[in-house]
């Protein structure tokens, strides 16, 4: 991407056959078709390939299907990985839109996992998650995005830097009803305020000067209220609009 980015058309040729070749090789190596699973099938063994496209298209929902197994009935639901593999995990989840997969696992209270800490009088995140050494550790921190980017729905447009643009795309698990978060932009701050009542889905969201941001609304209905006017969107359509930097008030009823 950097080479295609610059100009350097070539080098962009190159690297995207490297990359081609080492996902084949990759999936060849590690890939064990008995049971749809890679290398020795532990969360971040299953997550990794299918974040990095070494997956193909015909096996992907197989694999997810394993990476469920080994979560819910291996793993009793809990988080089961790391430094290393909980932003990987993190990455696959909120790109694939698992947020009632990954809600399930935050909500265990018991051991492994972020409840199980606070439970047992934590305020930091620990370096293990049977509290052994530092208390303050930044070991479980890569959790912190699927906030902002699946729960607030902020994210950048990859195609976009410095987020000129940006996709505001709520992911909503079964059980939650609100959330609010924020970005600091190098605009300014960007902030994303939903909640549903009465089987209505309502957003707030404040885009700064510079930014564009475009907005993916829950459910399938067409009609929508933009500062109370009513908008419609296109059959099927995900995005419902694009909006300028300012405030806006958005609602839609979930279906």
């Amino acid at each position: 991407r950097i080479a295609g980015v610059l100009g350097k058309t070539e080098d962009a040729k190159l690297y995207a056959q490297k990359k081609s070749d080492l996902q084949k090789i990759i999936h060849e190596r590690f890939f064990d078709e008995k049971d749809n699973t890679y290398g020795t099938g532990t969360q971040v063994d299953l997550a990794f390939p299918l974040i990095s496209g070494v997956v193909p298209e015909d096996l992907y929902r197989s694999v997810v299907e394993a990476f469920y197994n080994e979560t819910v009935n291996n793993r009793n639901g809990h988080l089961a990985t790391g430094l290393v593999g909980l932003p990987v995990i993190t990455e696959w989840v909120t790109k694939n839109r698992e947020a009632n997969l990954m809600y399930s696992m935050l909500k265990k209270r018991d051991y492994p996992g972020f409840l199980y800490m606070i439970d047992n009088g934590a305020t930091t995140t620990w370096e293990h998650w049977n509290g052994e050494r530092s208390h303050i550790h930044n070991c479980y921190n890569g959790i912190g995005s699927w906030f902002y980017q699946a729960l607030g729905g902020i994210r950048p447009d990859e195609n976009v830097p410095a987020y000129r643009k940006v996709l505001i795309q709520p992911q909503i698990p079964e059980g939650i009803i609100w959330a609010k978060s924020f970005k600091e932009t190098p605009f300014g701050k960007l902030s994303v305020s939903w909640s549903i009542n009465n089987g209505v889905f309502e957003l707030d969201v404040e885009i700064p000067v510079g930014v564009e941001a475009e907005v993916e609304l829950p459910g399938d209905a067409k009609q929508f209220l933009l500062d109370g006017i009513e908008q419609e969107r296109a059959d099927a359509a995900k995005t419902a609009l694009i909006l300028k930097s300012g405030k806006y008030q958005i609602s839609s009823k979930l279906q």
